[in-house]
């Protein structure tokens, strides 16, 4: 077999992979677009005398993007548990780099354009229910009005949504990579060893600080280091800043490195499988 990637061998390879799954993944995505209309729903219900939930509704997105996401990415391989099922996939006439892109295909494009248009099309017939249904309280005065007032998600919360997706991305490249090497229970094993590895990242990084910096100091910054307080946490002595532009460069050096190394990564553990 040719070991170069091969467009219409691939267009075969992902026929095969639809028409073998379709149904199942149909009702994935019927079972989850229920699931979110159900709780979107009920909390618009409960709230037609009260201010629009739009926490719980960041929360009720949060939730389906990224566990929905990492349990689809977790469970890609779950067909290696069939010993059958797994020989037959590695001998297919098809090269590493097309399977893997099969792979890469659904869990990094068609979960994610599927959820955001599901939610948001979820989002736009709610939000217009609620403004059009809402019984705004006597007692409530005028600077409050907006409260009662439902705006889009993908027009009151743009930060939320491009944080929200680069994390995504991270997550599912992970579980995408356990869902190789754990054949089964490789959501919950993944999960179990990215905890760890990251409390022991978290652990090892302070103690590092410390030994740079011997005073006690307070990380600052939203997910990056992007300063130091130095001295006891109520009475700080001083601030050390770093450059400005340290949030903007490891806000996407960081992710982009995960999300390069993980899928190298997926590339190398299929080819072990293969041989």
């Amino acid at each position: 077999m040719n070991n170069h990637f091969s467009l219409p061998r691939y267009f075969l390879l992902l026929r095969k992979f639809i028409k073998e799954n379709s149904k199942s993944y149909i009702l994935i995505l019927i079972a989850g677009i229920g699931i979110i209309f159900l709780v979107y729903g009920l909390m618009i219900v409960s709230n037609f005398h009260s201010p629009f939930p739009d926490g719980s509704r960041k929360l009720v997105f949060t939730a389906g993007l990224l566990f929905g996401g990492t349990l689809f990415s977790a469970s890609f391989y779950g067909f290696f548990s069939a010993q059958a099922k797994g020989i037959q996939y590695l001998l297919l006439p098809a090269t590493n780099g097309e399977k893997l892109l099969i792979g890469f295909l659904f869990t990094q494009i068609v979960y994610i354009g599927i959820y955001l248009l599901g939610f948001m099309g979820i989002d736009l017939l709610l939000c217009n229910i609620y403004n059009k249904f809402i019984a705004i309280p006597e007692w409530v005065s005028e600077w409050q009005l907006h409260y009662y007032k439902a705006q889009y998600i993908y027009a009151s919360d743009t930060l939320l949504l491009k944080e929200m997706i680069v994390l995504y991305f991270i997550l599912t490249s992970i579980a995408h990579f356990g869902s190789l090497c754990f054949t089964k229970n490789a959501f919950v094993k993944t999960s179990i060893v990215f905890i760890i590895l990251l409390a022991g990242v978290i652990y090892l990084n302070n103690k590092m600080l410390v030994m740079i910096i011997p005073e006690e100091i307070m990380p600052h910054g939203k997910y990056f280091q992007d300063s130091f307080r130095i001295g006891p946490t109520k009475t700080p002595t001083g601030i050390i800043a770093l450059p400005e532009r340290w949030q903007a460069i490891v806000t996407w050096v960081i992710p982009t490195f995960l999300f390069i190394n993980f899928w190298t990564a997926s590339y190398f553990k299929l080819k072990e499988k293969q041989v």
